[in-house]
């Protein structure tokens, strides 16, 4: 029971809580000729949302924390692979990277080994530590058997990340 008489009904804005900053981006056409076994910038310049126009959709790709939003965020990417030639794909990961240096759990990875594959999407995300001017961008690297030429899709790929409240 509420004491006085009161309610409950108190929203997590009215509190002075939200989710934000947060952003989610997109691209808008398959980023190609991705070299085999160099890690690359993913272009995301398609934003789906950006709460603080934080997100650089034009140059650098890149979410900088706002002044007085530190914090922890969760932050995430996917980024689809295609070959369109074969499939020898022997390893693909995804990274988030803070301030132009790879945060190390962030690193997802499929690596069939003796059976490669033709592509796919993968993701990788953590809650990491921001303080205001801190940034993160997200990066791929794929290692082939053959050197083939392999893009970066827009079917699935997406970046984006959230301001967590209560931690």
């Amino acid at each position: 029971p509420i004491a006085n008489g009161g309610t409950a009904a108190t929203t997590l804005a009215a509190a002075g809580l939200s989710g934000t900053p947060s952003f989610l981006c997109t691209m808008s056409t398959a980023q190609t000729s991705i070299a085999d076994g160099v890690i690359t910038k993913v272009a995301f310049d398609t934003e789906v949302y950006d709460t603080n126009s934080a997100y650089d959709k034009d140059t650098n790709y890149r979410f900088t924390v706002p002044a007085d939003e530190g914090g922890k965020y969760y932050i995430y990417t996917k980024a689809d692979c295609a070959d369109t030639s074969g499939s020898q794909l022997r390893s693909f990961r995804t990274y988030v990277y803070k301030n132009g240096s790879q945060y190390a759990p962030t690193v997802a990875e499929v690596d069939p080994r003796d059976n490669p594959g033709k592509g796919g999407a993968y993701m990788a995300g953590s809650i990491i530590e921001l303080a205001a001017t801190d940034y993160v961008e997200a990066y791929a690297r794929l290692d082939t058997n053959n050197s083939e030429v392999w893009s970066i899709d827009t079917t699935f790929s997406v970046f984006g990340g959230w301001k967590l409240i209560g931690v």
